[in-house]
């Protein structure tokens, strides 16, 4: 990541690195769309292009390997292709099949699949250093983070949309909207909400019951999103912290927050910080699978809950 010369506190320089891109840094301003949605400024930040940036590679890469295969006359898939149909068998049999049931599971895998394949490449793509080494290239040709530049621009801000609270949310609403679609499917609109609480209760256990039944519907899309975004977050927090532990100690800056002991010292911070930088990407690789997986576990076990009251 390139961190500039600055004379703010490390805190800020760290979020900065994290949090989508403020609207004085825009990718593509667009100003004339303010007088038709209210004076709402809908310029492309960094995560709005990423978050159309990683829906694009989701569905072109996986309509253009299952296009390759069924024009191929061996059919046999190659390793992208057969890392897809593992995924999707595991999806379909130990989540879909499992939580959601042999009747009811297909009419839902689809929005399973794409959540998961969704979150999945947008974690990758936050571990891909591209807009930093393009923030490299405007920096070799004589540029700054705050020329105006499209290059300079992509400096700013995170790499990883799905560490957005915002479209995480986004996603769990579509999480929390399908579960409440596939309940009022099967039972009807008044009885899947009856549903919340389970009959023969006597009457005052009912005051207590629906009320901590309504919460624990409406804490589901908070959790899926705060699990989501403190996951992918916290791993490049602390990458960004480590190399500022370097840069600090070497005093580097020369401003009222560093307190380093010069460039030796610095060079002997990067050993300990590096060593566990490495430790830290290798963990948000693994971290990557699980959370798309987890999301996408839940979005089943939700869907389930719903349709399978007896259950």
């Amino acid at each position: 990541m390139l961190i500039d010369k600055t004379d703010k506190d490390p805190v800020d320089i760290a979020i900065e690195h994290v949090a989508n891109s403020d609207i004085h840094h825009p990718l593509f301003d667009i100003p004339f769309l303010k007088q038709f949605f209210f004076g709402i400024d809908l310029s492309i930040t960094k995560h709005v292009f990423l978050l159309f940036l990683v829906a694009f590679i989701t569905v072109s890469s996986i309509v253009f390997l299952v296009q390759r295969y069924i024009s191929s006359k061996t059919k046999i898939p190659g390793k992208m292709m057969s890392f897809i149909e593992m995924v999707i068998v595991f999806l379909r049999k130990d989540i879909l099949k499992g939580f959601i049931g042999e009747k009811y599971y297909k009419d839902w895998e689809g929005l399973v699949y794409s959540l998961f394949f969704f979150i999945l490449i947008g974690n990758f793509l936050g571990l891909i250093p591209i807009f930093d080494l393009l923030g490299l290239i405007n920096y070799l040709g004589g540029g700054n983070s705050n020329d105006g530049t499209i290059l300079a621009n992509l400096t700013h801000g995170g790499n990883t949309v799905t560490a957005n609270i915002n479209v995480n949310f986004a996603l769990a609403l579509i999480t929390c909207c399908a579960f409440t679609v596939a309940g009022i499917r099967k039972y009807g609109f008044f009885e899947h909400w009856k549903n919340l609480a389970p009959p023969g209760l006597a009457l005052p256990l009912y005051l207590i019951v629906i009320p901590i039944e309504i919460m624990a519907m409406l804490i589901r899309p908070l959790s899926l999103t705060l699990r989501l975004a403190g996951n992918m977050m916290g791993g490049h927090l602390a990458l960004i912290i480590f190399t500022m532990f370097i840069i600090t100690n070497a005093n580097v800056y020369g401003n009222e927050y560093s307190y380093g002991y010069g460039i030796l010292a610095g060079l002997g911070t990067s050993i300990f910080s590096v060593t566990l930088s490495i430790g830290i990407i290798l963990l948000e690789i693994l971290i990557a699978f699980i959370q798309a997986y987890v999301f996408a576990l839940l979005t089943a076990v939700y869907i389930g809950m719903a349709v399978n009251v007896d259950h």
